[in-house]
């Protein structure tokens, strides 16, 4: 199948409303839904990013100086600067609510539906709504908001302003797992890889006992906790895309195989799976708005996460950072001693993402089934901290039908258990080592992960980078080691 096809095939989630559903009551429906940069991306056969329609996000120091760049008239008339201010005056410009130290600007789709019905003005000023309520349009026009970025950028200076990133789940840059979920031999009632025994070195206790590990993703299928003694205890948000007696939808299980790929290395580990709400309420896009992936990892540092999963990753215009996910790092984690992980991606690409480019998170890659090679999905480069066996990875799913998304589009059956590929796999792996290794050693999550991190570089492929394997759960231990142990201490 064509790359041109995979994407065609993934973004149809994202762009048609298939579920068509009301937020409900209490839910508060904007305008915006999430568009595609480029605008005519079906044409040119590639995505670069993702973002909020008619919104930018800015750190709310930088308010003032955007909202005067945005409303004042230019010096310049010229074919690089049209003639008019960015957003003309009479335009409504509101504020959407988003995290401490960063403020959402939104106009036309970006505004709610009642504010415009009401014409109550804008926060900002402007009163108008310069838009058809079906919101049909190409994305390329003066106010769209790679548009107006554009604009800014020429203006006060590159990244001041920023969109809000719609991240995929799968963490790659255009929205497609590395494989579809495959069907596991009812006989297998194993997880690939196995089941950690938590004991390294004659020791017991390498097993994440006492250490949380927060997941962030589409919430976690409950009945795996009571059809797997590996899942007992795991417990989280429930995966609306996986209800019982109803097929399983795209992107569901997701959270369910992550945490399950915790537990095979930190089998006593305390897992917490956090939904991140779909953005727009579509439960098939596989995406969500950056605001609400941090508020669910700020959920999980409330709840006392040690380590947190982030498994939302994805390309940024320019190849900028995120300003809510600096915000997130400024206000909360910097003070605290928890270790943040994000997939590196599946695009087969050395461009980074985020956040998994961050120095303050822990990137990770994926290695071939057998450990020797990079997955040949695995997006790779310096920003990458380190593989791990991402492919042919078995795990919790859900129980029922699913028709698969890409070609050969065939109806599938699951008994709770899936083959699955992809670096959003790998990365539980890595978690779960850190915690198994705080719970052996009594170190923090800082310091646990440095040492794995250290014995992954001592151990570095050639051609690849640092890497790991499952059963290396004690790092940079330099206890003497029983011979039958197999794991990383050395003999």
């Amino acid at each position: 199948m064509s790359a041109d096809q995979r994407l065609k095939d993934a973004l149809r989630l994202i762009i048609e409303d298939r579920d068509g559903k009301d937020p409900g009551p209490g839910n508060e429906r904007w305008f915006g839904t999430t568009a595609v940069h480029p605008y005519n991306w079906e044409e040119l056969g590639y995505a670069e990013y993702f973002y909020r329609r008619d919104t930018m996000l800015v750190r709310t120091e930088d308010v003032e100086l955007v909202l005067g760049a945005l409303r004042e008239e230019p010096l310049g008339r010229g074919k690089e600067d049209p003639e008019g201010p960015i957003i003309p005056e009479e335009v409504a410009i509101d504020r959407l609510p988003v995290v401490e130290g960063v403020t959402g600007l939104v106009w036309r789709y970006g505004r709610n539906p009642r504010s415009v019905e009401a014409g109550r003005p804008g926060v900002f000023g402007g009163r108008e709504f310069p838009g058809e309520p079906n919101g049909r349009y190409d994305d390329s026009d003066p106010l769209s908001t790679p548009v107006v970025l554009d604009r800014l950028d020429r203006s006060i200076g590159e990244g001041v302003a920023r969109p809000c990133a719609a991240l995929p789940l799968n963490g790659n840059g255009h929205p497609c797992p590395a494989s579809e979920p495959a069907e596991v031999p009812s006989s297998s009632v194993t997880p690939i890889p196995p089941i950690s025994s938590g004991i390294c070195c004659g020791k017991h206790g390498w097993d994440g006992r006492g250490v949380l590990v927060g997941v962030v993703d589409g919430g976690l299928v409950e009945a795996t906790t009571h059809q797997w003694p590996w899942m007992e205890g795991v417990y989280g948000d429930p995966d609306p895309a996986a209800l019982p007696g109803h097929p399983i939808g795209a992107y569901s299980c997701h959270g369910t195989f992550v945490a399950g790929c915790v537990r095979t290395t930190a089998p006593q580990a305390e897992v917490c799976v956090k939904r991140a709400k779909e953005i727009d309420w579509r439960l098939y896009g596989g995406m969500a708005y950056e605001y609400e992936i941090v508020q669910r990892m700020s959920d999980l540092l409330d709840l006392g996460a040690d380590i947190i999963v982030c498994e939302f990753d994805g390309a940024t215009r320019h190849h900028l950072p995120l300003h809510t996910f600096d915000a997130f790092y400024r206000n909360r984690l910097r003070h605290l001693n928890v270790t943040v992980l994000a997939p590196a991606g599946n695009d087969e690409t050395h461009l980074p993402t985020f956040p998994a480019a961050y120095t303050w998170t822990v990137g990770v890659g994926a290695l071939t089934a057998d450990g020797n090679s990079r997955a040949h999905f695995s997006n790779y480069g310096h920003w990458v901290d380190v593989y791990a066996p991402g492919e042919d990875l078995v795990n919790a799913f859900g129980t029922g039908k699913y028709k698969c998304e890409e070609s050969p589009y065939e109806e599938r059956t699951f008994a709770g258990l899936a083959n699955w590929s992809g670096t959003s796999f790998s990365t539980p792996l890595v978690a779960g080592m850190i915690a198994a290794r705080m719970s052996g050693t009594g170190e923090n999550a800082p310091q646990a992960t440095e040492a794995v991190l250290r014995f992954a570089r001592s151990q570095a492929a050639p051609g690849i980078g640092p890497v790991l394997q499952p059963h290396q759960i004690c790092g940079a231990c330099h206890q003497p080691c029983q011979h039958s142990c197999g794991c990383s201490c050395g003999h």
